[in-house]
């Protein structure tokens, strides 16, 4: 390709970046000083985005930058403004998914998967940072995200949530804390739960239910719900479903052999709860059974692979996932170059068919469903 070509294609994505970028790469401390090439934010943000998305070495890109007449710097010099870039780009990256916020249609329920994925050091054998996503569906766009070390937990209260969200999420976010939290928001949640994971009362007799002994009343290749209450700490109870679907006798005993499996991966023993539990898929849900019917609420449970496809893309084209050095400063900056990549790449990708008729005939059948 070209000089003069990629300076246009880089101008294009120039275009689709939030009013005030350049200034906020001396607010955030990215640029510090007025001398040399790396003083500019134009050539900083395109230096530290081009090593994201090329996967190559500092040395790599700076000898590009050197052959296409672009700047002349050392390798040492970009590595030490990569370091103090992390707030830059997580600022454009917090304005660019608010302009996508922005552009979202009004609906009744907007379906939003919240997930999270990982990415390690070399020569890690477990995860160093957390990508905590809030994807919308059914463009799977990036709404939030948030950036943690490994000790940062999955939780509803990592998002803000908006008064007619749809928040789904697996089992990690079936908590008492989390559920109220999405409530006070007047938002709606959907989760994934088991046997034991997530506490409920019968909100009709308020005593304790036991989800195992419920889900036993639905046949195999059947479906049955309950009104529930969670009770979050120090906050009025939840009044919900739990929706149960009972697995064919098939799937049901696959379902028990990949528990088995992971215990004993685990090194730990299979108990009977946990495999009876495994031939009943249980969702929690706030959705009322006049908006969502308790199949209803199991397909879109179902529609969770889409965070799953939105992470692959991440990690396959991108190559979101295992990081170039052990530095946690470089590393965390990596990561939201590779997040910014990603965003402006979806930008330009929906700016003609977002929200199309098409687009949104599509949303309208999944609110509907």
């Amino acid at each position: 390709m070209l000089p003069n070509r990629i300076d246009e294609e880089w101008q294009a994505l120039v275009g689709e970046l939030p009013e005030g970028w350049q200034a906020a790469a001396r607010a955030t401390r990215a640029i510090r000083h007025d001398l040399g090439p790396l003083s500019d934010p134009e050539v900083l943000l395109r230096l530290v985005l081009g090593h994201a998305a090329s996967d190559t070495s500092f040395r790599g890109v700076v000898a590009h930058a050197r052959g296409t007449g672009l700047c002349d710097v050392s390798d040492v010099a970009l590595f030490k403004r990569e370091r103090h870039s992390g707030p830059w780009l997580e600022w454009i990256a917090d304005q660019l998914l608010g302009q996508t916020l922005a552009t979202l249609p009004a609906s009744p329920l907007r379906v939003r998967l919240v997930d999270a994925t990982c990415a390690s050091k070399p020569g890690s054998t477990g995860t160093d940072f957390r990508l905590h996503v809030n994807v919308e569906l059914p463009l799977r766009r990036f709404t939030s995200f948030e950036l943690t070390d490994k000790y940062g937990g999955e939780a509803f209260t990592r998002f803000d949530v908006m008064p007619g969200d749809l928040l789904v999420g697996d089992r990690a976010y079936a908590t008492a804390h989390g559920i109220g939290y999405v409530r006070d928001a007047q938002g709606h949640v959907l989760v994934r739960t088991n046997a034991s994971s997530l506490p409920m009362w019968d909100d009709y007799t308020k005593e304790r239910l036991d989800p195992l002994a419920f889900a036993r009343c639905a046949k195999p290749g059947g479906n049955v719900e309950v009104r529930v209450e969670v009770r979050p700490p120090g906050k009025p109870p939840v009044v919900g479903r739990l929706c149960v679907y009972a697995l064919p006798d098939d799937k049901a005993l696959r379902a028990q052999e990949r528990t088995r499996r992971t215990k004993i991966k685990r090194q730990k023993k299979p108990g009977k709860r946990a495999m009876e539990s495994a031939k009943y898929v249980m969702v929690f849900t706030t959705v009322s059974a006049d908006l969502m019917t308790t199949a209803q609420a199991l397909a879109t449970y179902r529609l969770r692979w889409q965070v799953e496809l939105a992470f692959k893309s991440l990690k396959t084209v991108l190559h979101l996932g295992a990081l170039p050095n052990r530095l946690p400063e470089t590393g965390r900056t990596w990561l939201l170059a590779k997040l910014v990549c990603a965003l402006l790449l979806d930008k330009l990708a929906h700016r003609d068919t977002a929200f199309s008729p098409e687009a949104q005939a599509v949303e309208a059948e999944l609110t509907a469903a």
